[in-house]
Order: C-alpha cells, then sequence, then structure tokens
C-alpha cells in the first residue's frame, strides 16, 4: 500500500573521499547508506545562500505564508526520469496544478527549482535515473497535534528473479528515500532510532496480540484501522519524552525505510500552510511495475485534490526535458 511514501558500498573513507562539490553543494559520489544513518538531514541550496542568510530570515521563508499560501489541499505527482530544474521540463499537470493550488506559481517555483537541480546530481551520482516525486499541500491542521510515529515500508516488492534495487529480505541496500518542505514545520526525527524503534516493535507486536486475527472485509477495514489508532497513541505515550529535531530550512531530509532499520519519524504539529515533497528513488523497471498495479502507464504524472478532481495526467514521453 501507498503510504505517499549502489553497487558495492565502500568504507567510510571512501565514501568521504568521493565527496564532489557541485555549485557549492556537496555530493557523496556513492551510496549513501555507508555515510547516513537511520536519518541524515543535506543541504540542497548553495552552501553561500544559506551562510549569508540570517536566521531569522530562514525561518520567515520556511513558516511565511504572506507571498505563499495554499488555496486548495491537494498534491501533484510525477512518475518517470530525473527532472530537470527548468520550467518547461516540468509536465504541464504541474503548471494547472500550481495555478488552481497556490497564489503564487511563481514563488514555488523559485523554491522547486533548486531542489530538484540538487536532486538529479545527487540521485545521479547514487546511480538512480528515476523517482516517485510528490508535491503535497495541506491547509493548517490538527490532525497531527498527536504525533503518528512510524517507519515507511518498502514500495517495492522482492523478486530474486528481477531484484531490481536490492530490497532482499535481509538486504538494506537502497532501503531509503528523501524528504523536504518548502513551506511549513519540517518533518520530525526522533534522535535515538534504535531505541525508538524497539519501543515501536515492542508496541505494535502487543497491539497484534491484543486484537487477534481478522479478515479485513473492505478497503478501509474498521479492524485494520482500531489498530493504527492504538499504536499510534501509545507511541505518542511512550516515546513522549524522546528527542527530536526536524529537518531544517533549505535541507533534505534523507532517511532509511522498512520496520528494521527504518527512520522512526512523524509529521509535525501544523498551524499554518505546508508544501512537503517525497521523493521515492527507483529504478525505471520497479517504478513502471509498481504504476503497472493500478493500470497507469510509466512515466505518468497526475494531480489530485484540486476544486475539479482530477485534472490531468500526461506522459513524459510528451514534454520535454526529463531524463538525462
Amino acid at each position: 500500500m501507498l503510504l505517499f511514501y549502489e553497487d558495492e558500498p565502500g568504507s567510510t573513507e571512501a565514501v568521504q573521499s568521493s565527496i564532489k562539490m557541485n555549485d557549492n553543494i556537496s555530493v557523496p559520489g556513492i551510496d549513501p547508506l555507508s555515510q547516513y544513518g537511520s536519518h541524515a538531514f543535506i543541504p540542497y541550496l548553495p552552501t553561500a545562500t544559506l551562510d549569508n542568510t540570517p536566521s531569522e530570515e530562514i525561518t520567515a521563508d520556511r513558516t511565511s505564508s504572506t507571498c505563499l499560501k495554499v488555496l486548495s489541499p491537494s498534491s501533484w505527482t510525477y512518475c518517470g526520469p530525473l527532472l530537470h530544474a527548468n520550467t518547461t521540463a516540468l509536465p504541464p499537470s504541474f503548471h494547472t496544478w500550481a495555478h488552481l493550488t497556490l497564489s503564487s506559481p511563481s514563488t514555488l517555483l523559485s523554491h522547486l527549482l533548486p531542489l530538484l537541480s540538487w536532486l538529479h546530481t545527487f540521485l545521479s551520482e547514487a546511480r538512480v535515473s528515476n523517482y516517485w516525486l510528490t508535491i503535497r499541500c495541506t491547509a493548517p491542521t490538527h490532525e497531527y497535534d498527536t504525533p503518528r510515529w512510524h517507519t515507511d515500508e518498502n514500495f517495492f516488492t522482492y523478486d530474486a528473479e528481477a531484484p531490481g534495487l536490492g530490497f532482499a529480505q535481509t538486504s538494506t541496500d537502497r532501503c531509503w528515500k528523501l524528504c523536504t518542505t518548502l513551506l511549513g514545520p519540517g518533518t520530525l526525527f526522533l534522535k535515538d532510532n534504535e531505541a525508538a524503534l524497539r519501543v515501536l516493535r515492542e508496541t505494535k507486536k502487543r497491539e497484534r496480540e491484543k486484537m487477534g486475527s481478522h479478515t479485513c472485509t473492505s478497503i478501509r477495514c474498521l479492524g485494520c484501522s482500531t489498530y493504527a489508532d492504538t499504536v499510534r497513541e501509545s507511541l505518542a505515550h511512550s516515546l513522549k519524552d524522546r528527542e527530536f529535531e526536524a529537518s531544517p530550512f533549505g535541507e533534505v531530509a534523507y532517511f532509511r525505510i522498512g520496520d528494521q532499520e527504518g527512520a522512526v519519524h512523524s509529521e509535525p504539529r501544523c498551524d499554518t500552510d505546508r508544501i512537503f515533497i517525497n521523493v521515492v528513488p527507483g529504478t525505471e523497471e520497479d517504478l513502471r511495475s509498481l504504476m503497472a498495479k493500478w493500470g497507469i502507464e510509466f512515466p505518468r504524472a497526475w494531480c489530485f485534490g484540486t476544486p475539479i478532481g482530477f485534472v490531468k495526467s500526461d506522459e513524459a514521453e510528451n514534454f520535454g526535458g526529463a531524463g538525462s
């Protein structure tokens, strides 16, 4: 179920020595798993930009809705080759969606294009050439006043005959994803992830035993929903005194996924508009297979939640700029 969710790694010394500089941005030259732990925050804006910007301006840029407001909570999704950082590289549906969703599409682009540029460089260096990218715009909400501590699942089913991204049952290769926030508060990550994972596993096991086995009778199963709510409340209580941190403005959160070593994280309390971006790296084969489960062609871009519903769907072949 979608949650809106490289080669042999070298030594730590090899990772550190392979760092390359691109427009004052550090980018690792090999598999990021060797360099980062359960999660890490990586600057995507040029270093000079952040160094020369007062911290109060960075905070204002992240949280102010003066220039950029969410008019209609909705999302835009793209699945295909890495996009280049220019307006013509974006699918037509993006521009339609942005004009219906945001007060200033040009302001969104001024934040989005530097991120797309960094993603293209970072993922290319990690030998990733395709991704599932979602931009989700939301209004102020009380839904996350109680944290939803969880780990993200793998998007791809392991197949011994076609290992794709290498999601073997005993492997953590490529079990990672990226996210950032262009407006509003950043995603929360618990600092002591190993301890948090123990609490999460114990809580899930205890609540499963209480619930017992059951047969799902609908897509929105009451039993599963009750279990999820109970786990959420229990974890919020058990982890309430644990230290956490949020991804800063101008930085991307890299984090592991899966039950074994995934980063325990939550949406933040949010009393303002928020623009959240989620990136799942993948191979063309894996993403094409994933899309096929819903009868959707690859590559594809689409949007949901706008005033007129499903606005437009367009394939990457019909616009320029995607890929290398």
